[in-house]
């Protein structure tokens, strides 16, 4: 992606409002922006990572902040007649990033993350560019373009099950604003039984813009047990067999709302994983109104099949402030029912019903 289109995104990502994601974009049109300047919002993980009011250090140094603090109750009720439990959690992340761009041509990007439930900071992405005309190359720790999971709110989709990260290469090509595709090549995190000390994997997407604020797009990944998060425990660095993964997305904006629908899925079974659970997929479905430059409210309805210990139905609305330039506050309530266990036996677990409410509160140092 060229210098400048990266900084476009970094602008409109500049308030953060919620926590989700975009692993390659094609570069923001004048009218997507001037579309999307009234929400000042980022909408995906990518945007989260590049949020921040660039600081200019040098000439060809930048560097972005963003300081977040979460906190988040829930409320669980086993059906019918069960026990209800409450929890409370409060955390805080900071993240930190440089960009060097010596040249138009040339740019290194550091992102650090550090969370207070961490023992030490973590490099979220640590990647350099090179880019001429319409292809981008890039090397180094990134996440691969499986999946966008788009969302308003501070808690991300249940197909976030799917985000990969991983040390690799990758090339972008974009014939024009409409159209973009890129390949990575990454060394994986899981390897195939009687493989050796590390596996090659590949991710490849596919991107397109169309006229009325319409974009469409799909990926796929050669192991979904490469992801970081989301997978049960048996599929862990050795598993009998790749299970490639694919994700699709349609999404419509204008000045006033913005609709997304996505989808995730493995297209096989995972070997060591139990029959009523082996395939996972998710989707996701959100309607945002965006009301004047300050206020955003969205509604949301999800699902999931086979993802262990995941809710199978939830829905969700959020309402979103900005009272500064510099600040944004969030505010979620989201309602989920996690499926028990078949009555095969008197022991069997119950359905759940969990109740969450969340707040975040985002802040530009």
């Amino acid at each position: 992606m060229p210098v400048d289109a990266r900084s476009i995104r970094r602008a409109i990502g500049t308030l953060a409002l919620s926590a989700l994601g975009t692993h390659f974009s094609i570069p923001a049109s004048a009218q997507e922006r001037a579309v999307r300047a009234p929400a000042q919002t980022y909408t995906t993980p990518a945007e989260r990572r590049e949020t921040g009011r660039s600081r200019s250090l040098t000439p060809w140094l930048s560097a972005t902040a963003l300081l977040e603090t979460e906190f988040q109750r829930r409320r669980i009720r086993a059906s019918p007649g069960g026990i209800t439990s409450r929890s409370w959690d409060a955390t805080t992340s900071l993240q930190l990033g440089l960009v060097a761009a010596p040249s138009p041509a040339i740019q290194a990007e550091l992102v650090l993350q550090y969370e207070s439930e961490a023992t030490r900071p973590e490099a979220d992405e640590a990647i350099l560019t090179l880019s001429q005309e319409e292809w981008e190359f890039e090397a180094g720790r990134m996440f691969t373009p499986l999946g966008q999971y788009f969302s308003h709110f501070p808690s991300g989709p249940l197909l976030e099950f799917g985000e990969t990260r991983a040390e690799g290469v990758a090339v972008a090509y974009a014939p024009s604003d409409m159209l973009e595709f890129k390949l990575m090549r990454y060394a994986g995190r899981a390897r195939p039984a009687g493989a050796g000390r590390w596996s090659l994997d590949w991710a490849a997407a596919v991107e397109g813009r169309f006229g009325g604020g319409w974009r469409l797009g799909a990926s796929y990944q050669s192991d979904l047990a490469d992801a970081a998060d989301g997978l049960p425990e048996e599929v862990g660095r050795r598993h009998a067999r790749r299970v490639a993964a694919a994700a699709a997305f349609v999404r419509w904006t204008d000045e006033r709302f913005d609709v997304t629908a996505e989808l995730l899925s493995a297209l096989r079974a995972f070997p060591e994983l139990a029959p009523d659970r082996d395939r996972p997929r998710a989707w996701n479905l959100e309607f945002a109104r965006f009301v004047g430059a300050r206020w955003l409210g969205a509604v949301r309805f999800e699902g999931s099949h086979e993802l262990e210990e995941a809710p199978r139905r939830r829905w969700g609305i959020v309402a979103s402030w900005l009272p500064d330039p510099r600040v944004a506050i969030s505010i979620e309530y989201l309602n989920g029912q996690v499926p028990g266990e078949r009555p095969v036996s008197e022991e069997a677990r119950p359905d759940t019903r969990i109740h969450q409410v969340g707040i975040r509160i985002s802040l530009e140092p």
